[in-house]
């Protein structure tokens, strides 16, 4: 099984506190050596948004570079989304119902049958990122591209996604179930926490994958 894992710095690895490192042991590395199996595709980019559009770097816009990724590593099983957290930044005036509207734009495109005809539409995992951390509002001179919206944004996502995972009967994770933000810089994940959303993120994919094979 082919599976496409599009998501932003903490799909990518940054390593909190120093943006010169990559993380090794990143959760999809676990994902990968739990289903040694599959073929796991690596699609995380640092700064990578769901809709919103940075006028500095405008190819991080997900919604827009999706049809690339889509027809580059066609034919894909399974395409698991972890996105939200860099639409969380003040500057676009967040909300998380407008990110999930903006989730719903990528399972109606990955499902879209005239895509790549001739392949299986893919099965979809949408996983709602890990918490802001609280203290980041504290922390301005450090990080101030978020406020206390973000904050309050952040904590709706798992509720909004839900919402529009149940409504195309896609699949669904909460990914503050098992990990959180480091205190270091509050938005990225430490060794420990790839870890266990990896295994987290396996468990899911067996039970989607598995079932399908069965079927």
């Amino acid at each position: 099984m082919r599976i496409l894992c599009i998501g932003d710095s903490n799909t990518w690895g940054f390593v909190p506190g120093d943006e010169n490192l990559r993380m090794e042991k990143r959760w999809t590395k676990i994902l990968s050596e739990i289903r040694s199996e599959d073929e796991i595709i690596e699609e995380g980019l640092c700064g990578r948004t769901i809709t919103a559009k940075d006028t500095i770097v405008p190819v991080r816009c997900g919604v827009d570079t999706l049809p690339i990724l889509m027809l580059s590593h066609v034919p894909v099983d399974l395409v698991i989304i972890m996105l939200g957290t860099n639409d969380l930044k003040k500057q676009f005036n967040p909300s998380a119902k407008h990110l999930a509207r903006g989730m719903e734009e990528f399972i109606k495109y990955i499902r879209n049958p005239h895509l790549v005809e001739g392949y299986k539409i893919p099965k979809i995992l949408v996983v709602s990122p890990v918490y802001l951390r609280d203290e980041i509002v504290e922390r301005q001179s450090s990080f101030g591209e978020f406020d206390e919206n973000s904050l309050k944004q952040s904590k709706f996502l798992p509720q909004t996604f839900k919402e529009i995972s149940d409504k195309y009967e896609v699949d669904f994770l909460n990914a503050a179930r098992v990990a959180e933000a480091s205190p270091i810089d509050c938005i990225h994940l430490d060794e420990k926490k790839h870890e266990q959303l990896g295994r987290y993120i396996a468990s899911k994919v067996s039970e989607i994958l598995d079932y399908e094979e069965a079927r």
